[in-house]
């Protein structure tokens, strides 16, 4: 192995973006008894065109793969019973069965009020979830060259000689590097998730988008992942990305949908305090406007997040009777993209190891050891670094109209619904402070 171009590459695909769990934008209708669901009917995933995809013969292709990954991975993880009419034959006795008893459900429906009459006369389910993908490209581009100065060095160390530890025959200088071009490929994928209730009302939306290189499915770190023995994972090519980054986002929002059924029951246990939250509304980035996906999800998390991390009682409607309301103005939401120009670092490479035994005046033995190292240049190609950032300001306030608790910030992570979670977070933190304070 060429240790140098092993290092560098060890060096860039830590340096990618990485992030911890990441959470799409969610709203659910808190009225629907979503969490307490026992039956649900959850079509194949629509392509771009908004077509229905349905393969149930080869279990190579992508669409077999991706609603077959659906089926083992979120619908079975969910305690609720479910119809997955994307799912393999063989994988779902009931639709083996009996599978002309379903075939309407895919028809060209007017309405979802009509699509639902039909779902609830045919399954006599709670409701049904339709999956949609909203983006899936690939951005072929070049890191440039760049010619940059790297201050290098090389030295020697002693240790346990004569005199002790020490180092010498330190130099240094600077070197005019160039770092050669490079050719990426991002990858982007997206999925907005739909349900409805019997009578078609939409009772949640949720979307998520992967802006990725690769990193987490093979590459660079997947070749050191197997290198010392961990698990690697298939890496993506232009001709195969698509089911991945489907996984990717599935995964997610199988999290993001155990959180609404496991805090129900959580909530259900938790003592309220004699206080009530209300919420006067926000002001909003325009941006924001015409996007239902992000509108839904920041009012949902204002009012979701206050439920979560105070002990007051929610009024979500305006007819609670609270005493206290929440306000506030966002002035940035958004996901943006930097571009990261081309870097380069050193490390440090041993040259050469020389061991000698000698003797104090006491006759006592040691072992002398003579290291020499110099600094080995490592190239860190450019690459477009997409970053969340949300904004603002978020009061409570008591009937009266005065200012009981303040907070403005910018949260930033890796997804624009992380940033406002951490935002709303130290938010509520602050307010149930207050509350238990008094």
């Amino acid at each position: 192995m060429n240790l140098k171009k092993f290092a560098a590459g060890l060096t860039f695909a830590m340096m990618l973006p990485t992030a911890a769990f990441a959470h799409g934008e969610l709203w659910y209708d808190v009225k629907s008894h979503l969490p307490q669901f026992k039956k649900l009917v959850v079509y194949p995933f629509k392509s771009l065109d908004g077509e229905f995809q349905i393969d149930r013969e080869n279990e190579k292709s992508e669409t077999y793969l991706m609603n077959d990954y659906f089926n083992k991975r979120f619908v079975r993880k969910l305690k609720m019973k479910t119809i997955s009419l994307g799912a393999s034959v063989k994988e779902n006795k009931e639709i083996r069965v009996d599978d002309e008893k379903y075939h309407d459900l895919y028809n060209n429906f007017s309405s979802e009020t009509d699509r639902a009459a039909k779902v609830t006369e045919t399954t006599a389910a709670d409701g049904y979830i339709i999956t949609k993908i909203n983006e899936e490209r690939t951005e072929p581009h070049t890191s440039p060259a760049k010619v940059v100065n790297v201050p290098m060095q090389s030295w020697t160390e002693e240790k346990d000689g004569p005199n002790g530890n020490r180092t010498y025959d330190v130099r240094n200088w600077t070197e005019r590097h160039t770092i050669p071009e490079y050719r990426l490929m991002l990858y982007h994928f997206g999925l907005d998730y739909n349900m409805y209730n019997r009578k078609g009302d939409k009772i949640m939306t949720y979307r998520n988008f992967e802006h990725t290189y690769g990193e987490k499915y093979g590459g660079v770190v997947g070749a050191i992942q197997g290198l010392f023995g961990g698990k690697q994972t298939k890496e993506l090519r232009p001709d195969r990305y698509r089911v991945e980054l489907f996984k990717s986002i599935v995964n997610e929002f199988r999290k993001d949908f155990e959180d609404i059924q496991d805090n129900f029951k959580d909530n259900k246990k938790k003592v309220r305090i004699s206080k009530t939250i209300g919420f006067k509304g926000i002001n909003l980035p325009g941006n924001v406007g015409g996007d239902e996906y992000s509108l839904k999800s920041i009012y949902f998390g204002m009012k979701d997040a206050a439920f979560q991390y105070t002990d007051a009682k929610i009024d979500y409607d305006g007819n609670g009777g609270a005493q206290y309301f929440v306000r506030g103005n966002i002035n940035r939401y958004s996901l943006d993209r930097t571009w990261i120009e081309p870097w380069a670092t050193t490390y440090n490479k041993l040259v050469s190891e020389e061991k000698s035994d000698w003797y104090d005046a006491k006759g006592g033995k040691h072992t002398k050891t003579v290291r020499k190292y110099i600094t080995e240049i490592v190239d860190h190609h450019g690459y477009w670094k997409y970053t969340g950032t949300v904004s603002g300001n978020f009061e409570l306030i008591d009937s009266s109209g005065r200012l009981l608790v303040s907070h403005n910030a910018t949260e930033q992570d890796d997804k624009t619904a992380d940033a406002y979670l951490h935002f709303l977070e130290k938010f509520y933190a602050k307010v149930n402070t207050y509350f238990t304070g008094k």
